[in-house]
C-alpha cells in the first residue's frame, strides 16, 4: 500500500496547477450557518453523525432524542476513545476555508453548503485536535495517529477530486514527498 499510494496520488496530482488567487473573502457563515436537519427528525447533521458512528448505544439529553449526550467514538486523528459527545467536533477533512481558497470561492451558496455537510468530508474528532488543524491541508498538517495518515490523505484527495478543487504545484509536491517517506 505504501508504494501504491504515491503512484495513485502522483497520477491524481499530475493535472494540478497553481490555484488562482480569489478575491472573495472567506465567510464561514456562507458555507455553514449551522448544522441542518434535512430529514426533519430533529437531529442535526452533527447528531446524525454521532448516532451513526457511535460504537455503543447512544444516550440523549432528553426524551425527544434530538441531542446526543453519550456514546463511544474513536477519534481517527488520535486513536483515542471518547464517551461524551461534547468532547467531539465534526471535522471537515477538507476545511471550508481551504476549499474556498482552492476553487470553492465562486461556488453557489447551495454548493458551499452541500460541501460543508457532505458526510464523506466529515469525521468526529477530539475538539482540541480539530482546532489545532485549523484550515490546513495535508501538506501542512497530518493526524498524529500514524496508522490513519494515509487514509486521511486518501479521503482528502477524494473530496478534492469530487468537488474539482485544485492543489498548487507546491502542495502537490509536498504531499507526494510525505507519502514517499
Amino acid at each position: 500500500m505504501r508504494l501504491i499510494l504515491p503512484i495513485i496520488l502522483s497520477t491524481a496530482l499530475s493535472g494540478c496547477f497553481e490555484a488562482v488567487a480569489n478575491t472573495n473573502e472567506y465567510d464561514r457563515h456562507e458555507w455553514l450557518p449551522g448544522w441542518s436537519d434535512t430529514d426533519r427528525d430533529c437531529q442535526s447533521t452533527r447528531h446524525e453523525l454521532l448516532v451513526q458512528f457511535s460504537l455503543a448505544p447512544v444516550t440523549f439529553t432528553n426524551d425527544k432524542q434530538c441531542t446526543v449526550d453519550t456514546g463511544l467514538w474513536l477519534d481517527p486523528y488520535t486513536g483515542q476513545f471518547f464517551n461524551l459527545a461534547s468532547d467531539l467536533d465534526v471535522e471537515h477533512i477538507v476545511p471550508l476555508s481551504w476549499a474556498h481558497g482552492h476553487g470553492g470561492a465562486n461556488w453557489t451558496v447551495e454548493l458551499k453548503r452541500q460541501f460543508a455537510e457532505d458526510p464523506e468530508n466529515l469525521w468526529l474528532v477530539d475538539d482540541g485536535r480539530n482546532q489545532s488543524k485549523g484550515d490546513k491541508g495535508p501538506d501542512e498538517w497530518m493526524p498524529p495517529y500514524e496508522p490513519v495518515q494515509a487514509i486521511y490523505v486518501q479521503r482528502f484527495m477524494a473530496i478534492v477530486e469530487k468537488y474539482g478543487l485544485e492543489f498548487s504545484r507546491e502542495e502537490s509536491a509536498q504531499i507526494l514527498a510525505l507519502l514517499e517517506e
